[in-house]
């Protein structure tokens, strides 16, 4: 039988889940207490806690009541869930290009993108990288009244790592299952304005809270999951999915999905349990000096080996690979030829999508678009032998 690398290492270790798990069994935490907590982690900053990085978009654009038909200014790749929130509360999506060579946005693009009604410009950091907001702050210099948000859901990498630029509004960062030193949920956002700390804040205390019951199905989920990835267990999961004639890839992404697409609002509208707050907190004060390191010099290794071939992002010197995306033209054939070798390469499971234009005649990220539909996700992670990484990269380069 032979061992199947998992498209996705998931950032949690036994010890991690079997916290969780006794957490979700107490009544006695303190919502109060362990927000301060985490509050206190970054002092300099004023931090708000919430269910998920949507659940913070959704209720910002709710406190900010725009005018129906104003426009949000996105980076042109994101998950779906993201524009859905923008388009229910009657604003218009205008996407932008991005460099995926840098994965950057320019201040042309931008400036272009700009209108009398435009309210908002929301960049998302994609991959594990960031991009450099200073493109965004020079084309908003003459327009104040514009707010600016960082999607950093991706690009967590540390208490003492990035949390914002000085002139953005709010930044977000997620915990949710398959993120960076995941709490399986959560997010944690980041603002230097007072009064919309303040708001944000009070208006999440009203929010009904998830059931700790619920809380410990989903550890218990993702127990099950984690051992699924073991290589040769995974590699079992794959061949039963096969002799049974189940779609194994539609398998995983329903498993992983957090929140149903047609009760969307419903869903983000809610506050995490103490439980969950407190497991939280716990994976951010309990992480190895090495952590983020480790991926970033295996995925430096596997690009650095890989000829021919555009690795998104590989003139982003920020990069720390939390997903390892490549494009091709040969991705059908490429992801046969990996996964027969042993290695789970998928096109399929991602949420991250190109932007299309709420009004039909605004321009499509046109380099979004062709990168997206040439765009494979590899199994590269720190937990990867030496060995197939190597075999990872021939198979790629004779490909390709």
């Amino acid at each position: 039988m032979i061992r199947v690398y998992p498209r996705k290492k998931l950032d949690f270790t036994y010890g991690n889940i079997f916290k969780a798990f006794l957490y979700s069994f107490s009544s006695l935490f303190s919502k109060k207490d362990i927000e301060k907590d985490i509050e206190a982690l970054w002092p300099d900053h004023k931090v708000i806690v919430g269910l998920s990085v949507r659940s913070i978009f959704d209720l910002l654009l709710e406190e900010k009541q725009y005018k129906k038909g104003s426009e949000v200014i996105m980076s042109g790749i994101t998950i779906p869930d993201m524009v859905k929130i923008v388009e229910a509360h009657h604003l218009n999506v205008v996407p932008v290009d991005i460099d995926m060579q840098t994965l950057q946005v320019s201040e042309a693009s931008i400036s272009d993108a700009i209108t009398e009604n435009t309210v908002m410009v929301v960049i998302a950091h994609l991959f594990g990288s960031r991009m450099n907001m200073d493109p965004v702050y020079k084309a908003l210099h003459s327009r104040p009244d514009i707010m600016i948000v960082e999607d950093c859901a991706q690009t967590y990498a540390g208490i003492n790592s990035y949390i914002k630029e000085e002139k953005t509004d709010l930044s977000m960062f997620s915990f949710g299952s398959i993120k960076s030193i995941t709490a399986l949920g959560c997010a944690i956002g980041f603002t230097a304005n007072d009064e919309l700390y303040s708001i944000i804040k009070k208006r999440f205390s009203k929010y009904e809270r998830v059931a700790n019951s619920r809380f410990r199905s989903k550890v218990l989920k993702y127990l099950l999951l984690k051992i699924l990835s073991n290589p040769f267990i995974y590699g079992i999961f794959i061949f039963t999915c096969k002799v049974l004639n189940i779609d194994y890839d539609k398998a995983i992404i329903s498993t992983i999905r957090n929140f149903p697409s047609n009760e969307l609002l419903k869903s983000i509208r809610m506050y995490p349990p103490n439980s969950q707050l407190k497991y939280l907190l716990y994976r951010l004060i309990n992480v190895d000096d090495d952590h983020f390191s480790k991926r970033i010099q295996v995925g430096d290794y596997v690009s650095s080996g890989l000829k021919n071939t555009n690795v998104h992002g590989v003139n982003n010197k920020t990069h720390s690979y939390w997903l390892f995306p490549i494009r091709t033209d040969r991705r059908e054939a490429l992801v046969k030829e990996l996964r027969e070798s042993g290695f789970d390469a998928t096109f399929t499971s991602t949420q991250l999508i190109p932007i299309k234009p709420s009004i039909g005649d605004q321009v499509a990220p046109v380099n979004c678009e062709e990168y997206m539909s040439e765009t494979i996700y590899l199994p590269v992670y720190d937990s990867l032998p030496k060995k197939k990484r190597d075999q990872l990269i021939s198979v790629i380069n004779r490909v390709v």
